[in-house]
Protein backbone atom coordinates (compact mmCIF):
# COMPACT_ATOMS: atom_id res chain seq x y z
CA UNK A 1 0.00 0.00 0.00
CA UNK A 2 0.98 3.22 -0.51
CA UNK A 3 2.42 5.58 2.34
CA UNK A 4 -0.44 6.94 3.75
CA UNK A 5 0.25 10.34 6.36
CA UNK A 6 -3.52 10.70 8.84
CA UNK A 7 -3.67 14.10 9.88
CA UNK A 8 -5.91 14.92 12.75
CA UNK A 9 -7.48 18.61 13.57
CA UNK A 10 -8.91 19.06 17.14
CA UNK A 11 -12.49 21.03 17.43
CA UNK A 12 -12.58 24.13 20.11
CA UNK A 13 -11.70 24.71 23.38
CA UNK A 14 -8.65 22.15 23.09
CA UNK A 15 -5.61 22.91 24.55
CA UNK A 16 -2.53 22.68 21.95
CA UNK A 17 -0.02 22.60 24.89
CA UNK A 18 -1.45 19.45 26.62
CA UNK A 19 0.45 16.51 25.94
CA UNK A 20 -2.47 14.10 26.32
CA UNK A 21 -4.88 15.72 24.28
CA UNK A 22 -6.67 13.06 21.65
CA UNK A 23 -4.56 14.34 19.01
CA UNK A 24 -1.65 13.27 20.56
CA UNK A 25 -2.62 10.09 21.01
CA UNK A 26 -4.03 9.88 17.69
CA UNK A 27 -0.03 10.31 16.69
CA UNK A 28 1.13 7.77 18.95
CA UNK A 29 -1.47 5.41 18.29
CA UNK A 30 -0.62 5.36 14.47
CA UNK A 31 3.23 5.70 14.88
CA UNK A 32 3.58 2.46 17.00
CA UNK A 33 0.41 0.50 15.98
CA UNK A 34 0.25 0.90 12.35
CA UNK A 35 2.67 -0.55 9.30
CA UNK A 36 5.59 0.82 8.09
CA UNK A 37 5.05 3.68 6.06
CA UNK A 38 2.27 5.12 7.52
CA UNK A 39 2.57 8.23 10.08
CA UNK A 40 0.63 10.41 12.35
CA UNK A 41 0.31 13.98 12.20
CA UNK A 42 -1.66 16.27 14.08
CA UNK A 43 -3.04 20.36 13.32
CA UNK A 44 -3.65 21.65 16.59
CA UNK A 45 -4.99 25.41 17.36
CA UNK A 46 -7.16 26.88 20.32
CA UNK A 47 -10.44 29.07 19.95
CA UNK A 48 -13.21 29.34 21.91
CA UNK A 49 -17.08 28.95 20.91
CA UNK A 50 -18.05 32.10 20.26
CA UNK A 51 -14.18 32.96 18.05
CA UNK A 52 -13.97 30.12 16.55
CA UNK A 53 -14.84 31.90 13.09
CA UNK A 54 -12.01 34.47 13.36
CA UNK A 55 -8.94 32.55 11.60
CA UNK A 56 -11.20 29.79 10.31
CA UNK A 57 -9.76 30.58 7.24
CA UNK A 58 -6.43 30.81 8.06
CA UNK A 59 -6.16 27.66 10.04
CA UNK A 60 -8.15 26.26 6.99
CA UNK A 61 -4.53 27.31 4.42
CA UNK A 62 -2.35 26.48 7.45
CA UNK A 63 -3.28 22.60 7.11
CA UNK A 64 -3.89 22.72 3.37
CA UNK A 65 0.34 23.77 3.63
CA UNK A 66 0.87 20.54 5.76
CA UNK A 67 -1.09 18.34 3.42
CA UNK A 68 0.92 19.49 0.55
CA UNK A 69 4.16 19.26 2.42
CA UNK A 70 3.03 15.16 2.68
CA UNK A 71 1.68 14.69 -1.01
CA UNK A 72 4.77 16.52 -2.21
CA UNK A 73 6.67 14.03 -0.16
CA UNK A 74 5.04 10.88 -2.09
CA UNK A 75 2.25 10.28 0.71
CA UNK A 76 -1.50 10.10 0.76
CA UNK A 77 -3.40 12.10 2.69
CA UNK A 78 -5.92 11.25 5.15
CA UNK A 79 -7.84 13.68 7.30
CA UNK A 80 -9.43 13.48 10.37
CA UNK A 81 -11.31 15.97 12.54
CA UNK A 82 -13.35 16.50 16.02
CA UNK A 83 -16.19 19.14 15.78
CA UNK A 84 -14.88 22.26 14.51
CA UNK A 85 -12.08 20.65 12.91
CA UNK A 86 -14.75 18.81 10.38
CA UNK A 87 -16.05 22.20 9.46
CA UNK A 88 -11.98 23.08 8.37
CA UNK A 89 -11.80 19.85 7.17
CA UNK A 90 -14.43 21.26 4.40
CA UNK A 91 -12.77 24.50 4.18
CA UNK A 92 -9.66 22.91 3.05
CA UNK A 93 -11.36 20.58 0.52
CA UNK A 94 -12.38 23.84 -1.51
CA UNK A 95 -9.21 25.90 -1.15
CA UNK A 96 -8.09 24.06 -4.31
CA UNK A 97 -10.69 25.98 -6.53
CA UNK A 98 -9.98 29.10 -5.01
CA UNK A 99 -6.10 29.30 -3.74
CA UNK A 100 -3.82 28.59 -6.68
CA UNK A 101 -0.48 28.56 -4.84
CA UNK A 102 -2.43 25.37 -2.74
CA UNK A 103 -4.45 23.67 -5.44
CA UNK A 104 -1.46 21.82 -7.25
CA UNK A 105 -0.79 20.23 -4.20
CA UNK A 106 -3.88 19.92 -1.86
CA UNK A 107 -4.75 16.17 -3.06
CA UNK A 108 -6.97 14.58 -0.22
CA UNK A 109 -8.17 10.69 -0.69
CA UNK A 110 -10.56 10.34 2.55
CA UNK A 111 -11.75 12.37 5.59
CA UNK A 112 -12.59 10.69 8.78
CA UNK A 113 -15.42 13.13 10.41
CA UNK A 114 -16.16 12.55 14.19
CA UNK A 115 -18.70 14.33 15.76
CA UNK A 116 -18.67 16.63 12.81
CA UNK A 117 -19.94 20.29 13.44
CA UNK A 118 -20.55 21.17 9.98
CA UNK A 119 -22.64 21.82 7.30
CA UNK A 120 -23.69 18.81 4.54
CA UNK A 121 -23.93 21.39 1.62
CA UNK A 122 -19.99 21.66 2.07
CA UNK A 123 -19.06 18.63 1.57
CA UNK A 124 -21.94 17.83 -0.87
CA UNK A 125 -20.38 20.20 -2.94
CA UNK A 126 -17.56 18.89 -2.62
CA UNK A 127 -18.65 15.46 -3.81
CA UNK A 128 -20.11 16.81 -6.69
CA UNK A 129 -16.92 18.93 -7.74
CA UNK A 130 -14.80 15.78 -7.32
CA UNK A 131 -12.98 17.36 -4.56
CA UNK A 132 -12.83 13.71 -2.13
CA UNK A 133 -13.12 9.85 -2.90
CA UNK A 134 -14.17 8.53 0.44
CA UNK A 135 -15.79 10.28 3.81
CA UNK A 136 -16.77 8.19 6.77
CA UNK A 137 -19.08 9.80 9.43
CA UNK A 138 -19.17 8.94 13.33
CA UNK A 139 -21.65 10.96 14.42
CA UNK A 140 -24.78 9.96 16.50
CA UNK A 141 -28.68 11.47 17.03
CA UNK A 142 -27.88 12.03 20.33
CA UNK A 143 -25.22 14.43 20.12
CA UNK A 144 -26.09 17.24 22.25
CA UNK A 145 -23.76 19.57 21.39
CA UNK A 146 -24.55 19.38 17.97
CA UNK A 147 -28.49 19.27 18.54
CA UNK A 148 -27.84 22.79 20.68
CA UNK A 149 -26.09 23.69 17.15
CA UNK A 150 -28.79 22.61 15.29
CA UNK A 151 -31.79 24.29 17.35
CA UNK A 152 -29.55 27.56 18.05
CA UNK A 153 -28.22 28.23 14.57
CA UNK A 154 -31.49 29.92 12.51
CA UNK A 155 -31.04 32.22 15.95
CA UNK A 156 -27.01 33.30 15.15
CA UNK A 157 -26.28 31.96 12.13
CA UNK A 158 -26.58 35.48 10.15
CA UNK A 159 -24.19 36.68 12.65
CA UNK A 160 -21.60 34.57 11.31
CA UNK A 161 -21.50 32.48 14.89
CA UNK A 162 -23.29 28.89 15.29
CA UNK A 163 -22.21 25.29 13.76
CA UNK A 164 -23.37 22.94 11.69
CA UNK A 165 -24.79 19.52 12.54
CA UNK A 166 -23.93 17.12 9.95
CA UNK A 167 -23.01 14.43 12.84
CA UNK A 168 -27.32 13.90 13.68
CA UNK A 169 -27.61 13.35 10.16
CA UNK A 170 -24.53 10.46 8.76
CA UNK A 171 -27.18 7.82 8.09
CA UNK A 172 -29.16 10.79 5.89
CA UNK A 173 -26.36 12.03 4.20
CA UNK A 174 -24.52 8.39 3.65
CA UNK A 175 -28.32 7.40 1.62
CA UNK A 176 -27.14 10.49 -0.44
CA UNK A 177 -24.05 9.68 -1.77
CA UNK A 178 -23.80 6.40 -1.70
CA UNK A 179 -20.97 5.88 -3.66
CA UNK A 180 -18.88 7.84 -1.39
CA UNK A 181 -20.32 8.49 2.10
CA UNK A 182 -19.75 5.95 4.74
CA UNK A 183 -22.22 6.08 7.89
CA UNK A 184 -20.72 4.27 11.31
CA UNK A 185 -22.85 6.34 13.65
CA UNK A 186 -23.55 5.41 16.57
CA UNK A 187 -26.47 6.94 18.88
CA UNK A 188 -25.20 5.84 21.78
CA UNK A 189 -22.17 7.83 21.62
CA UNK A 190 -22.33 11.80 22.88
CA UNK A 191 -19.73 14.72 20.96
CA UNK A 192 -16.85 13.46 22.40
CA UNK A 193 -17.11 9.93 23.70
CA UNK A 194 -15.73 8.70 20.85
CA UNK A 195 -12.29 10.12 21.92
CA UNK A 196 -12.48 9.50 25.58
CA UNK A 197 -9.38 7.23 27.08
CA UNK A 198 -9.24 3.51 26.95
CA UNK A 199 -11.61 1.36 24.85
CA UNK A 200 -13.94 3.69 22.87
CA UNK A 201 -10.26 5.65 21.72
CA UNK A 202 -9.13 1.90 20.87
CA UNK A 203 -12.07 0.69 19.04
CA UNK A 204 -12.41 4.07 17.09
CA UNK A 205 -8.85 4.21 15.81
CA UNK A 206 -9.25 0.55 14.80
CA UNK A 207 -12.68 1.32 12.62
CA UNK A 208 -10.37 4.17 11.09
CA UNK A 209 -7.51 2.10 9.85
CA UNK A 210 -9.78 -0.84 9.02
CA UNK A 211 -12.00 1.42 6.55
CA UNK A 212 -8.82 3.59 5.13
CA UNK A 213 -7.15 0.07 4.50
CA UNK A 214 -10.66 -1.39 2.69
CA UNK A 215 -10.36 2.25 0.88
CA UNK A 216 -6.97 1.59 -0.22
CA UNK A 217 -8.20 -1.56 -1.71
CA UNK A 218 -11.55 0.11 -3.27
CA UNK A 219 -10.70 3.05 -4.77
Amino acid sequence: MKRTCYIAINGIRTNPGAADGWTDRFVTWVNTRLMDGVVGEKFEYYTSALLRMWRQGLRARQIAKMVGYYTRAGYRVVLVGHSNGCDLIARVLHLGKTEVELAKDLRIDAVHLISPAADEESFAAAIREGLIERIHIYGSRNDGALRLAQATRPLIGWMGLGYGSLGLRGREFAGSFPAVVRDHSDDGQGHSTWLRRGLSFEGLMLEIARYDAEDQKTL
